[in-house]
């Protein structure tokens, strides 16, 4: 019986990162279509919409921990959702430097109106399962995660640092 493409791993096409990677970007494609063409919004601007949706009013850095995300990076966003009106920024009481940032009605309409639409495209993908199979896929997902999770943890202390400006740097033989 032939090796399956994670038995193999012999090219970048038998990678699961990869793979993970097309499957993301090829049906992610239709939720930015979605997203951009028909709201007027960006995919992280959507997700940060539903983090907000389904969270309620949140201090920025508490949101941007909750999404994975940089401080700097959620700050842009959610400048951009404060320029759409979907967003409001209120200070917190008594501590001036504080803030809270929660969705307008605007932005609990476009919650509405748009999650159904992404939920059916998210549907559509996973009947190329049987309802079996998706019970198995999400706990297969789950034991990756945390798994991934743990590599992080055991690995990262001895790699380097990310650094894009300097380019390829020569690896020393180990």
């Amino acid at each position: 019986m032939p090796l399956s493409p994670s038995q193999r791993l012999a090219s970048i096409e038998d990678l699961l990162l990869y793979r993970l990677g097309r499957l993301s970007n090829t049906a992610g494609a239709l939720v930015v279509r979605l997203c951009e063409g028909g709201y007027g919004i960006t995919r992280r601007e959507w997700a940060m919409v539903a983090h907000l949706y389904e969270n309620g009013a949140l201090p920025p850095s508490v949101l941007a921990e909750r999404m994975h995300r940089d401080r700097a990076r959620t700050s842009r966003t959610l400048t951009a959702l404060g320029k759409k009106k979907l967003v409001m920024r209120t200070v917190t009481p008594g501590d001036r430097r504080g803030a809270r940032v929660e969705l307008t009605p605007v932005g609990r309409q476009l919650y509405a109106d748009l999650m159904p639409r992404i939920q059916a495209i998210n549907g559509q993908v996973l009947s190329a399962l049987q309802g079996d199979e998706v019970v198995q896929f999400d706990a297969v997902l789950a034991r990756l995660l945390v798994r991934a999770q743990s590599l992080v943890v055991e690995l990262s202390p001895n790699w380097p640092r990310a650094n894009r400006r300097r380019g390829p740097v020569a690896r020393s033989p180990a």
